[in-house]
């Protein structure tokens, strides 16, 4: 059955990720996603009321960058987090996100192997074991953590480009892939197995998430309006991701008014200035789940469809009430995706 994630959005405080992690475990979700973004609270410290209660659940901090913090550092931190929690942290490494970017004018170069490096220093952390490991970019030397008794974290690769499918397959626990489309499933499936057989884990299953952005209200027109809002985040837009459902022609034209649906993010509107509606209705309804309570069952088809194709684990960015949106997952979704 396909494992259900929560991505919660950025900057929600320690005490209510707690409450939330507890809502959560019980409308049977696997792992409860923090995620990073520019201006909010950290993460991996925003977990940690979650994790002093030992949850049932995992707890993940998504996503984590080496030109961020320098692996040593991120690891020491995700292994006090595995420890709290009683061995059930999950982290997604990533290169540099734009938001990021933006934020630190920082141009990342050599994005693969920084990724790569990162994840072998962390697992070379989380083994205990005596270690050496000289990376392309970064290294870890005569470095030990005797004080480890958990079981190592899960560690992710957030992926969708060829050269990081193939390396994340080699190295990683699990691949966090962003608004995939069905039709692209086999082609990433192909990069990451490529990748699995040529590396050390290739006995070891690989896990496959998709993240999703969740927009499912009593209110149709509220959750609507808010897919649009938050439109510019589903792959960027760029072609790879929309072309196999607009065409060649429609997608171009959506990678050139990027800076349009920029804009209605920032200034938190629907309207997106240029766009003609039946493009915004495609892209809603191709690249997020969208709709009422009713349309549950429909989303439930489509990601078994998913499950078909590979998919283990679905990550699903809710918005809004996070509280109101778990129990919908959990009273509805889980329970479709398990008949």
């Amino acid at each position: 059955m396909l494992k259900v994630q929560i991505f919660l959005e950025a900057g929600i405080a320690p005490n209510q990720v707690a409450e939330l992690g507890a809502l959560a475990e019980i409308a049977g979700v696997q792992t409860l996603w923090a995620s990073s973004f520019p201006g909010r609270r950290e993460p991996l410290l925003c977990l940690s009321s979650l994790a002093a209660l030992k949850p049932g659940l995992r707890i993940g901090a998504v996503p984590l960058s080496p030109y961020e913090t320098h692996p040593l550092k991120m690891a020491e931190a995700v292994l006090t987090l595995n420890e709290m929690s009683g061995g059930k942290m999950s982290v997604t490494v990533g290169g540099l996100g734009h938001s990021v970017m933006r934020a630190t004018g920082l141009t990342p170069s050599r994005r693969v192997s920084a990724v790569r490096d990162c994840v072998e220093i962390i697992r070379a952390a989380a083994s205990g074991k005596f270690s050496n490991y000289e990376g392309q970019i970064y290294s870890l030397l005569n470095y030990q953590a005797e004080w480890l008794q958990e079981a190592p974290p899960l560690l992710y690769v957030g992926a969708n480009g060829p050269q990081m499918l193939r390396m994340a397959g080699a190295v990683a626990d699990g691949v966090m892939l962003s608004d995939v489309p069905l039709s692209r499933m086999a082609e990433v499936r192909d990069h990451m197995s490529s990748g699995r057989q040529q590396g050390a884990l290739s006995t070891v299953p690989l896990k496959v998430a998709n993240f999703f952005a969740w927009h499912i209200k009593d209110d149709k027109a509220a959750a609507e309006a808010e897919a649009r809002m938050e439109m510019i985040w589903r792959g960027l837009l760029q072609p790879w991701h929309t072309a196999p459902f607009l065409g060649e022609e429609d997608a171009a034209f959506i990678d050139s008014k990027r800076d349009a649906f920029l804009q209605a993010f920032l200034q938190r509107t629907p309207h997106i200035e240029g766009v003609p509606e039946h493009l915004i209705q495609s892209l809603v309804d191709n690249l997020t789940f969208t709709g009422g309570p009713d349309d549950i069952d429909r989303v439930a088809t489509d990601l078994n469809n998913f499950a078909a194709a590979g998919l283990d684990e679905v990550t699903l960015k809710i918005h809004g009430d996070a509280a109101q949106a778990i129990r919908l997952i959990g009273e509805r979704l889980v329970p479709a995706l398990a008949s």
